[in-house]
């Protein structure tokens, strides 16, 4: 990736990290983040604009992944991941969640899913790009960062899943924010990773120099060297 798509997408990160820091900040009178999910923020100022600038910001750092990949061989399963992830950001910035008063709308909706549908995306990228780090060599720390963002996404994907559609199982509607903020933060670095990772060029794995000086010096056995002539017999 070019030193301007690679700014440009941590750039994305950056601003949707910020963006939501500043909601938690100035609307905490006004959502609580152990109950609300992070969506709610989005029905007041300023998370009605900080919300979807975030949620865009993230959706341009995925779409430059999609197109110029992550750095691994055979990327093409996970860039695919990330071009579907884009189009479901951009669905969960644009169609806010429902109120108390409104209920589920078809807006909203079409939030819900779309917004779920790019974490499960994002979690299964993760899990693959963990595996393919491993066989092409990526950095220790990045492959661990990764991994450890794959095992989070999948582990509170699953408690946001059941706090949301299975309310009163744990009491799970009560603190369902918690692992939502936790997936989003996890996801977050996911894609931090991938961008770090893509500044490097994938490449197959070198053939070792001392095979390579080996058949070059072995020359074939029924070749003739040159200058050497052969006398025949009289």
């Amino acid at each position: 990736m070019n030193r301007a798509l690679l700014r440009t997408s941590a750039a994305g990160v950056a601003v949707g990290a910020l963006s939501f820091a500043i909601m938690h900040l100035t609307q905490s009178a006004q959502v609580d983040p152990v109950r609300s999910p992070v969506s709610s923020y989005a029905l007041a100022f300023p998370g009605a604009v900080l919300f979807p600038t975030g949620v865009l910001g993230l959706a341009l750092a995925c779409a430059i992944l999609a197109g110029r990949g992550v750095g691994l061989p055979s990327d093409r399963s996970i860039r695919i991941l990330l071009g579907v992830t884009v189009v479901m950001l951009v669905g969960a910035a644009v169609f806010r969640t429902g109120t108390a008063e409104s209920g589920l709308t078809v807006g909203a909706q079409i939030h819900r899913y779309t917004a779920g549908a790019a974490f499960v995306m994002l979690t299964v990228v993760a899990g693959l790009a963990a595996l393919r780090m491993r066989e092409a060599a990526a950095p220790p720390g990045v492959r661990r960062a990764t991994l450890g963002a794959a095992l989070i996404s999948a582990s509170m994907f699953a408690v946001t899943t059941v706090n949301t559609f299975l309310p009163d199982l744990a009491d799970g509607g009560q603190w369902r924010g918690i692992p939502q903020r936790v997936l989003l933060m996890a996801l977050s670095v996911l894609v931090w990773t991938l961008i770090v990772n893509s500044s490097r060029r994938a490449e197959p794995v070198p053939v070792p120099w001392s095979r390579v000086v080996s058949r070059e010096l072995v020359p074939a056995t029924d070749a003739v060297p040159a200058g050497v002539f052969v006398a025949s017999e009289s």
